[in-house]
């Protein structure tokens, strides 16, 4: 190994130390969840670009490869870490779906009383509706609680109900935002992938045929977002957004009202996003670094930013709606300049910025505190396994 010494990793095998710490914890997952939450905030900074200003269509493009991206890719790496959720004993590690309940109903307080107190909106919340990005603390807190039973069900069964489920949900009218509960459901099969695969295949992507691969199938991946670009558009065949096929938050009569369009075919762009968000999920992971980064520490934190963030977008926005027409922030007439698409591409190293300066200690320690509070201290058992 080149005269590096060896580490071990969490499954007892030797590892170049070149791709781990001494504790075992791997650079690569860590490079991942940074460059992943980057894309997060970025999705969050260009969306109002798609219906405002120059450059409408590239913006609507990037954003759809974001977010096509992100959220599955992040769900599934959380499914890879399920595994030790599990102990080897059938006990089960409760720490885990407390601490994200916790971390959950905290970033709920905090983004509810931002906006009442500093954009004005309404007080009347609810905390069992996700606000903003809070809907993946939710699902992880689903997703834990139904894995002691899911993990007895063979996965060669397990999975492709997830995915037929997934689909089929989009057909409920009624499904509510109740604890995100419709994207718990719909994102499921990412997590499931996450946690069915073993190391050893994550290891095949470091391969150089890995990466051809991965070339081939991003390219494709990226292509069909091209051609759904088109069918989707308002000269297209069919005149709809597909974006909520993207955000999952929304059912297919929502989005296929008064078009015209078979019901029987509805669930086809859903499975159209599952099987390129797959696609793009694979060919991103086979990309992405393995040897430590100068950004690969703030990996470790990315709690922080994903919910600190919600905050500026919130301020960005400057309202708690959807009506894109009435921000302010990012219209840029105050800047001065008369090219604001150029000023608009300049939002990605600000995103960057962002996302490194949240992820610093300061921003990260209020969570890493909130994360010691142990279950076990509040049950009046103290007997209760842990």
């Amino acid at each position: 190994m080149s005269g590096k010494k060896a580490t071990v990793t969490p499954i007892g095998k030797p590892l170049d130390s070149r791709y781990a710490d001494e504790k075992g914890r791997l650079f690569f997952y860590d490079n991942a969840k940074f460059i992943l939450i980057f894309l997060v905030i970025l999705g969050h900074a260009i969306s109002p670009f798609q219906t405002i200003g120059d450059g409408q269509s590239l913006f609507k493009f990037i954003w759809r490869i974001v977010n096509v991206l992100h959220m599955p890719c992040m769900i599934f790496i959380s499914g890879f870490f399920a595994k030790k959720y599990i102990r080897p004993d059938g006990s089960i590690n409760v720490q885990r779906p407390f601490t994200y309940m916790l971390y959950y109903f905290t970033a709920q307080l905090i983004i509810g009383a931002f906006e009442v107190f500093v954009i004005k909106d309404s007080i009347c919340k609810s905390l069992l509706e996700p606000r903003a990005s809070m809907w993946f603390l939710a699902c992880l807190s689903w997703w834990y609680m139904l894995l002691p039973v899911i993990d007895k069900i063979n996965p060669k069964v397990m999975f492709p109900i997830a995915v037929v489920v997934g689909l089929c949900i989009g057909y409920d009218i009624k499904m509510s935002n109740f604890m995100a509960i419709s994207r718990m459901i719909t994102h499921f099969p990412f997590f499931l992938l996450g946690y069915y695969i073993t190391g050893d295949q994550i290891k095949g992507l470091f391969t150089k045929k890995a990466k051809l691969w991965a070339l081939l199938i991003g390219a494709l991946s990226i292509g069909s977002i091209v051609a759904v670009m088109f069918l989707f558009s308002e000269s297209g065949p069919l005149n709809f957004s597909i974006n909520g096929f993207i955000t999952c938050d929304r059912s297919y009569h929502k989005i296929f009202n008064n078009k015209g369009v078979n019901p029987l075919l509805w669930f086809l762009p859903r499975l159209w996003f599952y099987l390129c968000a797959a696609g793009l999920c694979f060919s991103f992971l086979a990309f992405v670094p393995r040897r430590k980064m100068f950004f690969t520490k703030f990996g470790a934190r990315t709690l922080a930013p994903y919910i600190l963030h919600t905050l500026i977008y919130i301020a960005y926005k400057n309202e708690v709606g959807f009506n894109w027409s009435s921000f302010d922030w990012f219209k840029y007439e105050w800047f001065g300049w008369k090219n604001l698409f150029v000023l608009r591409l300049l939002i990605i190293p600000v995103v960057f910025i962002i996302t490194v300066v949240l992820s610093l200690y300061p921003f990260y320690w209020p969570f890493e505190m909130l994360g010691k509070i142990k279950i076990k201290r509040l049950l009046k058992d103290s007997k209760t396994k842990n």
